[in-house]
């Protein structure tokens, strides 16, 4: 990794990617994990276990939804996150409670009754669909073929280890919305009724002219990549130095294209809560945080097999058919209606106290500087220098870290971080005074 150092005058020297996406550099030791939590495979943290819902192609009925919150109030903390790619975690859960938890979201076909089948790698998929249209018999396709062919166990029988727990695959629809986010493999259909193929977030791409062929070349790449990844310990596909193999992957017969995969940029950036667009509703979650009492007054008006959609932009999509049935009045505490809402300026990790690697109250400090951010920058918190839940759009990033002597320090930077804008101060907690969070900002150079 390539790195630049710059002495802070007002903090100690700390290394600086020069790439963001390679995430930056602390003094401290600093504890990755490599892999994501899971119903099957819980992840223990600070304030209890995580324990993550998958949604199959990115929906989940009313009923869910009130099945998840009932279970988010009565073994974990009574909120449901949303993550970047959207997943659903619930935190908190008490190791007592893991057995009954997972057992009522089998029941509730929120998770796999086959562990193997949740330990597969993740299929995202695009909430921009109809159902049975091309993009959601992708979805469906690819999700089939991942659980059957890429479990741990049948990788394990073929000589192979198991697939890095990052590693993903994601499912776009013909306008390419979730071209931005970073996934190692991309599938979507193309607008002249071929089928398209990335690897990750590549300029070119491959076509092919059936949907089981873009699958199979998925599957084909990934069992690639399995066997060759032993060598390098490579957890991403973009981190394997070695050149696909065209032959082995299936890629050789298809179509190369080396021009953007769609001509409209504006598809690429986040779509913001508020105005109605031709799939529904979105509605945000602040910070990607629902509490599971405002979850169960959305869902409860609904028909049990309504649909409520995720995206990766931590909302929720509510087709059409189904605004009938949305409350009259959501507490503008629990939800995002509007695009001009500054809570959408910032974001955070968990930070402090639920995680033990952060340093600070990542989460409430983003609320506090929210309304101090202008309408086109985005500033994200974290607790540590892993930058945990970096969303794609952001300008500026700040992270904690703490020295020898137990100093905790505050640095900023703009989100391609430049070192030669790097500021660095020492933290102190912030009150609800408008003049001591300016302050603050003005010190980090925000």
């Amino acid at each position: 990794m390539e790195f630049a150092s710059q002495i802070c005058p007002s903090g100690p020297a700390v290394p600086w990617p020069l790439r963001l996406e390679q995430r930056l550099s602390s003094p401290e030791p600093i504890q990755i994990r490599g892999w994501c939590p899971s119903t099957w495979r819980p992840m223990q943290a600070q304030d209890g276990w995580i324990v993550r819902v998958r949604p199959r192609c990115a929906s989940l009925s009313a009923a869910q939804w009130l099945v998840l919150a009932e279970l988010a109030r009565t073994h974990a903390s009574g909120q449901i996150e949303l993550t970047r790619l959207g997943n659903l975690q619930l935190r908190g859960v008490r190791e007592s409670a893991l057995p009954a938890l997972r057992a009522a979201l089998v029941v509730s076909r929120l998770a796999p009754a086959d562990e193997q089948a949740d330990l597969a790698p993740a299929v995202h998929c695009t909430p921009f669909y109809a159902k049975g249209d091309r993009t959601h018999a992708l979805a469906l396709a690819l999700s089939v073929a991942v659980a059957r062919d890429l479990s741990p166990l049948t990788l394990q029988q073929q000589d192979m280890s198991a697939l890095p727990g990052k590693f993903d695959m994601l499912v776009d629809d013909p306008q390419c919305h979730l071209q931005s986010l970073s996934s190692d493999l991309q599938l979507w259909p193309c607008a002249d009724g071929r089928y398209g193929l990335a690897l990750g977030q590549s300029a070119d791409w491959y076509g092919f002219e059936s949907a089981p062929a873009a699958v199979q070349a998925a599957v084909r790449i990934a069992l690639w990549f399995a066997r060759e990844r032993s060598a390098q310990a490579a957890g991403r596909l973009r981190a394997l130095a070695k050149p696909i193999d065209l032959q082995a992957c299936g890629l050789a017969r298809a179509s190369h294209h080396l021009e953007p995969r769609t001509q409209d940029k504006t598809t690429a950036k986040p779509l913001r809560p508020g105005a109605l667009n031709p799939h529904g509703l979105l509605l945000g979650a602040p910070l990607g945080r629902l509490d599971a009492w405002a979850i169960q007054k959305l869902a409860a008006p609904m028909p049990e097999q309504a649909e409520i959609r995720v995206t990766p932009w931590r909302s929720l999509l509510l087709p059409n058919k189904h605004l009938d049935s949305l409350p009259a009045r959501l507490d503008s505490w629990d939800w995002i209606r509007q695009s001009t809402d500054v809570r959408l300026r910032v974001s955070a990790c968990t930070g402090a106290p639920n995680c033990p690697q952060a340093h600070i109250p990542a989460q409430s400090m983003a609320l506090r500087f929210a309304s101090s951010k202008a309408a086109d920058r985005h500033l994200h918190i974290s607790g540590c220098a892993k930058l945990c839940a970096l969303p794609a759009d952001a300008t500026n990033v700040v992270f904690a870290s703490q020295d020898a002597a137990g100093q905790i320090w505050l640095h900023a930077s703009p989100a391609e971080a430049q070192p030669s804008a790097r500021a660095s101060i020492p933290y102190r907690p912030l009150d609800s005074d408008p003049h001591d969070i300016q302050q603050q900002l003005n010190d980090l150079q925000l």
